[in-house]
């Protein structure tokens, strides 16, 4: 009788390491750089795979600023800033890349933010900034993010005496970093690399471009912390391709500027104007640029705006073109939204009253606001309020819904209130059955009794407020499919029963219910 053939077992066949340098360093350019360079030290294969990854991204998360955190003392005998980790990170990954490849042409991407540029590091940012440049002669693209202060933008949720001191005439918000741009001056050919497709600059107080700007192929330009508004006009006016423009506090008073006590004079004129004449610009957004007085604009082809500042004069935006614009966010720095600016309030809306999507972002969901300051959006068709909800806001919800009677999605992100970012996130409140206060029974809103059909609510800890609000719109939502319901950490067993009781009040209960 024949013996029975064994066979072993077959080893598992390894395609990825079949796959060519290029394509292996394309996938490990999915990976933060640090991870990536990991990678390629799994086995003498991915040994020279690093050389195909074209993304180099490093990013400073704290600033090293000023008091006794600044870099070093007079005495200090060894002149070595404290982003010395970071330049030390971009150079390992930029000498491994020609290594292992020679002469491979540099990233495609590269993105550093320094925590705060020192004088020490400007010799080694022209090393870096010489080496990219050499791509413009071969005509390939390059997407350049560079950084030199760390730039928070922080929430505007101020009021009392440090609001009134904020003005048009400082041009900055309590929210934001108090950290000054570098003086540190661009290269003069940074402005003329046709290679240049994506152009980040932030921190820098010099940015000094020459009369003759050459970009031709430049499509997304982010300008952050900017001084000088003639500098950024000039670079605006000089990209003829540009399809996403984003002026993030941009035009303020330097320190080296301002008089006694940190205040520029009240005889001084800082506003200025930005025209953008490139019809192929699709997506604008301007932040915290409270020193800019006018935007003019051909919105041929502008779909996406975004505005974040104070209420804005009625002749702030001058649109050219039919507006086609399907997705704006608009979010205004201070507490409230005073009496008199309501007529611009509402003006400065109207202008976006086609729009399919929109993000408002206001202190108390436009508590605030008094009801004939909304204007109406018969196509919006998704919806995403951003602030802290209470009792006072729930009329004021009602009210923006009522304006928007083609909604289907409906997003809301309630941040957590001062408390409970002074004290992580708090779950203490006492629980208690909710009475008829809203009357939810009698309200109208059409958008809910005939459009919603998606429903999240972000944030959601079951506070009195919260759960009014959920339970009106909730109750009211007659062709809901998908409600999706985001809770911060917080006690399971709480956390289960504030689950059952949203459950509780859908009207149709085969709806699509999602917990994170």
């Amino acid at each position: 009788m024949a013996s029975a053939k064994t066979t072993s077992p077959r080893a598992p066949l390894d395609r990825l390491s079949q796959l060519e340098d290029g394509v292996l360093g394309h996938i490990l350019s999915f990976l933060p750089t640090k991870e990536a360079a990991r990678a390629a030290t799994i086995a003498k294969r991915y040994r020279h795979a690093f050389a195909g990854v074209d993304i180099v991204s490093f990013v400073e998360q704290v600033a090293y600023y000023g008091g006794e955190d600044y870099t070093f003392c007079l005495e200090a005998t060894e002149r070595r800033s404290k982003n010395g980790d970071l330049i030390d990170s971009v150079n390992g990954a930029l000498l491994c890349r020609r290594r292992c490849a020679g002469n491979a042409a540099p990233p495609r991407v590269f993105r550093v933010h320094f925590g705060c540029l020192d004088e020490w590091d400007e010799a080694m940012l022209g090393q870096w900034l010489s080496y990219l440049l050499q791509r413009g002669r071969k005509q390939q693209a390059l997407h350049l993010d560079l950084r030199l202060q760390l730039t928070v933008l922080g929430e505007h949720h101020v009021g009392g005496q440090e609001q009134q001191r904020w003005g048009a005439d400082d041009g900055e918000c309590p929210a934001h970093s108090r950290y000054e741009a570098h003086r540190y001056k661009l290269p003069t050919r940074l402005f003329s690399c046709v290679a240049l497709r994506t152009l980040c600059l932030g921190g820098c107080s010099l940015l000094c471009p020459p009369e003759r700007v050459d970009l031709p192929l430049l499509e997304t330009l982010l300008l952050s912390s900017i001084p000088w508004a003639d500098s950024i006009q000039r670079l605006v006016s000089r990209c003829p391709r540009l399809v996403d423009l984003t002026l993030e506090r941009c035009g303020y008073t330097p320190s080296s500027q301002r008089g006694y006590g940190g205040y520029e004079a009240n005889n001084v004129d800082r506003s200025y104007t930005i025209a953008v004449v490139d019809k192929h610009l699709r997506r604008l957004a301007i932040r915290c640029c409270h020193n800019l007085a006018r935007v003019s604009v051909d919105a041929s082809e502008l779909t996406a705006f975004e505005y974040r500042g104070a209420v804005p004069a009625g002749s702030f935006l001058t649109l050219h073109g039919a507006c086609k614009i399907s997705s704006c966010t608009v979010g205004f720095c201070g507490r409230m939204v005073y009496e008199a600016e309501l007529p611009r309030f509402r003006k400065f809306l109207e202008q976006f009253a086609g729009t399919k999507k929109l993000h408002l972002v206001s202190t108390h969901l436009g508590a605030d606001i008094e009801s004939d300051a909304f204007t109406s959006f018969p196509s919006l068709v998704s919806l995403r309020l951003t602030g802290y909800l209470h009792r006072g806001s729930i009329e004021a919800l009602t009210r923006i819904l009522q304006q928007a009677p083609s909604v289907e999605i409906l997003t809301l992100f309630m941040k957590a209130r001062s408390q409970e970012r002074s004290h992580s996130v708090s779950w203490e409140h006492q629980w208690h059955e909710l009475g008829d206060e809203v009357g939810v029974s009698d309200v109208r809103i059409p958008c809910l009794r005939n459009g919603v059909r998606e429903m999240n609510l972000v944030h959601y800890q079951g506070h009195e407020a919260q759960r009014y609000a959920a339970r009106l719109l909730l109750c009211n939502a007659m062709v809901l499919e998908r409600v999706c319901v985001v809770m911060p950490r917080g006690p399971r067993e709480l956390q289960m029963k504030l689950a059952n009781e949203i459950k509780g009040w859908l009207v149709d209960s085969s709806t699509e219910m999602i917990f994170f």
